[in-house]
Parts: structure tokens; sequence; C-alpha cells
């Protein structure tokens, strides 16, 4: 095979935006289905940026530039303009020895701005340009021979894209790795039924797992991670935040619980790291257990520091890791 792994997804110029509190208040406000704070910037005022961080980020770069450090070969696919921000894509990911496989638009490199004014919560503005726009036609197949495909949240023609892509990928006998977005997700089983075929690892949060399988929120985790098995990955894991992973492979089931001590600078950029380290796992051991174990030592280190690349571990930097402060790990069987 060319490479180990091959991420397709999006492609992001970062940018995290710091105000000052006593400017920006959190609201709680109640909607017909649930109540949500929201934060909030006074109409006409200027607002002081106090800091301001600029780093790479999507999907496809975050996961690539994870396999990579930890020993993979690693290439990936997106999209990106013909402007500043693609270019210090592209530079990253020659830095990080990743193979870009993909295209250069037209269009503008999607971007991102982080607001963080208290304390964790944040609120991401989106905006998808290059990234959405990829063709099937417009990937060189000849380059993408690889044992795996990671496929993170894309949107129009770019998951057409990535659908067809990962079904050459398995026709090949490679497998697949798949971790929607909330946009994906609210879409329904519906739409992203034949990529699930597909799908080898399923990795989502609790948010997204409630709104793939229609369960409510609060619903036994062992009915869910059943139901989306059931959509035919052979193995799924249940992110949620601080709490932990929950995970199973046929009907065996895994708890990991994360360090409750670790200091949270910056949330952006964990859930690629967990998921992609879990996948280089898999790829390099074989072992549900070790791959979890993976999947929390980067997510710690990334949520430890600015920025979605910055503190991703090396491959023997994470080993060292496991090996002198491992997380807790419960198995079972699913009821």
């Amino acid at each position: 095979m060319a490479y180990d792994v091959i991420s397709i997804g999006s492609a992001v110029y970062d940018m995290f935006v710091y105000t000052e509190k006593r400017q920006t208040e959190i609201l709680s406000l109640r909607h017909p289905k649930e109540k949500a704070e929201h934060i909030a910037y006074p109409t006409g005022a200027k607002v002081l940026i106090t800091q301001a961080c600029f780093d790479i980020g999507g999907g496809a770069t975050n996961t690539a530039t994870c396999f990579s450090r930890l020993g993979l070969k690693a290439g990936c696919v997106s999209s990106v303009g013909r402007d500043l921000y693609g270019r210090q894509i592209l530079d990253c990911l020659k830095r990080e020895k990743v193979d870009f496989l993909g295209s250069i638009s037209a269009e503008h490199t999607d971007f991102s701005i982080i607001l963080d004014s208290r304390g964790h919560d944040r609120t991401v503005l989106t905006f998808k340009g290059a990234s959405s726009g990829m063709k099937f036609s417009g990937i060189k197949h000849g380059r993408v021979k690889t044992g795996w495909l990671y496929v993170s949240s894309l949107l129009g023609s770019s998951y057409n894209a990535a659908e067809r892509l990962a079904a050459y990928i398995k026709r090949r006998g490679g497998k697949v790795a798949f971790n929607p977005s909330t946009y994906l997700a609210e879409k329904g089983i519906h739409y992203l039924k034949k990529l699930l075929a597909n799908t080898d690892v399923l990795v989502l949060n609790r948010e997204e797992s409630m709104l793939l399988t229609g369960m409510a929120k609060g619903s036994n985790i062992h009915g869910m991670l059943a139901r989306l098995s059931s959509y035919g990955p052979s193995t799924v894991i249940i992110t949620d935040g601080p709490k932990g992973a929950h995970a199973c492979q046929k009907n065996k089931y895994y708890y990991i619980c994360p360090h409750k001590d670790t200091k949270i600078v910056e949330t952006a950029g964990a859930g690629d790291a967990f998921a992609s380290s879990f996948i280089a796992g898999i790829i390099k051991k074989g072992d549900m257990e070790f791959a979890l174990q993976l999947g929390v030592a980067n997510a710690e280190s990334v949520i430890s520091y600015f920025g979605a690349h910055n503190r991703l571990l090396t491959w023997k930097d994470a080993v060292a890791r496991i090996r002198k402060r491992p997380a807790r790990i419960a198995t079972g069987f699913l009821k």
C-alpha cells in the first residue's frame, strides 16, 4: 500500500479570539425543546480582543497530522483556495510530512473564528468554502492506495466524493473509519446509509449519536451502541467529553475514563485527536484497549495547550505517557 492511512475532509484556517470578560455575558435562553446558553456581545459596541491565536484546523488536516506524528505514512484529501490561508495549510502539511492529495480551488479556503469568552464556553463561526466543492472525478485515484481511509465531516459535493471514495477503497481491500459532525448526523440514517455500510469504525460524540439514532437524551448507552452497530460498522465509539468514551466491538463493551486533573486550555481538535489516535492504535497494534489509551493520551495533550496541532504526540511520547499514567478502562458485554 502506498499509504497507511489517508484522511478526507476539510482543511481550515482557525482564528482563536479572546475578549474581555466584562464586555460579554453568558445568557440562558429556553427554546421549545431545551435550554441553551449563548455568548452575548453588546450591540453597537467595539469589543476589545485581548488575545488572538492562529492555527491550522479541519478534520482532514488535524487527523492526517496526528497519523503522521504517530509514525504512519499519511495522505490528506481536501481542497484549499489560491489564497494566503491555503498556502499556510499546504506549508503546514509539508512540515508534518503529510502528502497533499487534494485540489486547489478558485473558492476561498475554509476558515473558522473561535470565540472563547468565558472559561471554556466557546462558539465557532465557520465559513465553508473550497472544502465543500470537491468532486470524486477530481481525486487522483492512482495516488490513493491505502490500507485505511479516514472520513471526517464534509458537505455538498464533497460528501458525495467521500462516499464514493470509501466504496472505492473498500472494493480494493481497505478499511474505512468515519467521524461525522452534527451537520451530517442531523441528516439522519437514510442520508448516511451508503457510507455507513462501508464503515468499519464509527466514531462520534453523544449528541451526534442521539441525532443519528433518533434516541432521546439520557438513553441507555448500550442501546445506542447496539443501534449504531446495526447500521454496518463493526466497531463503534461514542465520546462524551470529560466523562470519557464508550465503545463496542461486536458485542464486547469498553469504557475509558479520562484523568480528572487534566488542565483544559482549549478543546478545539480534541475529538479529532482522540479518533485519529484510536485508528492509529488499531493500525499499529490491533488492540482495542491500547487504541483507546492512545486516543485519551493524545486528546488530553491537545486540550492542555492552544491549537489543534501544537501538542499532538509522537508515537514514542504517546507510548511513554500511557505507560507512566494509563487511563482506567472497564470492559463487559452489551446488554
